[in-house]
């Protein structure tokens, strides 16, 4: 039996802001994160499980920057009209590059900066928007005030066009392909710090494996062979007790779970 990561309340109000946001954010853009990979492996894990895949409580998004185009143009770039769209559909700037949205909980009020400090923290929930770029622009920060996180898996979308377009809300939208967005999750697990971002990855990780639309053994060979040293450090990051964990929510048994993912050291 498959197990929540997260309360369902959270995982559904970002399913549906992703769905609002595709609506407005201006294209091109890529969808990143735990949602490319409910987007990747949904239908086939539906399949084998009844249910669908793990939810995520952030929406992450990628657009494309080129570094060299002058200060005007940075000012009117698609990244620019999208912090636009963001703030204007009430996301507040917190932090680099992340934008929030304070909702409480159980009623699924969205409320203002101002009224979410006049609530007890355990009666709020935060929904967090993460938006990256490919390259970072010298006069970024100079630009927009903030920080910005770069991800140079998009570099690569963009470059290569090697995106893989999905239907969200009636939209079309792009995801990484199942290789790059196993890689993207590679890198980032041996750099978490909370137990639920670890699970997540190391469950994202299983699931693109063997519940994309790709063959497995395609998408190992191509990961091992454009991301070798990743690949080491991420199952290096998978312990045994990640590994029970994961399994226990992805409704699988350990031994299948392991069998799976040790299949990344070639």
């Amino acid at each position: 039996m498959t197990e929540e990561l997260y309360d369902l309340q959270e995982t559904e109000t970002a399913i549906e802001a992703l769905g609002v946001l595709t609506n407005s954010l201006p294209e091109p853009f890529v969808v990143l994160g735990g949602w490319a990979v409910y987007l990747t492996a949904s239908e086939s894990y539906k399949r084998e499980h009844g249910t669908p895949y793990l939810g995520s409580r952030d929406v992450d998004v990628g657009f494309h920057i080129d570094p060299t185009i002058s200060v005007n143009a940075l000012r009117h770039s698609t990244f620019s009209k999208a912090i636009e769209v963001v703030r204007s559909a009430g996301y507040y700037p917190m932090g680099s590059s992340r934008y929030c949205k304070f909702i409480r909980k159980g009623t699924g009020e969205i409320l203002t900066e101002e009224e979410a400090r006049r609530v007890r923290i355990f009666d709020l929930f935060y929904l967090y928007l993460d938006m990256m770029v490919d390259h970072i622009h010298p006069k970024h920060y100079e630009v927009f005030d903030i920080k910005v996180l770069d991800e140079p898996i998009l570099a690569r979308i963009f470059d290569e066009g090697n995106g893989v377009t999905v239907n969200v809300s009636g939209n079309e939208v792009v995801i990484p392909p199942p290789h790059l967005l196993l890689a993207s999750k590679l890198i980032s697990i041996p750099k978490r710090q909370k137990d639920d971002k670890i699970l997540k990855d190391a469950c994202d990780i299983y699931a693109i494996i063997w519940h994309s639309p790709e063959k497995y053994d395609s998408i190992l060979t191509a990961v091992q062979e454009e991301y070798p040293r990743e690949c080491e450090e991420g199952l290096r990051a998978i312990t045994d007790d990640v590994a029970r964990n994961a399994a226990r929510h992805l409704g699988i048994d350990v031994e299948q779970y392991l069998d799976m993912v040790r299949q990344l050291r070639k």
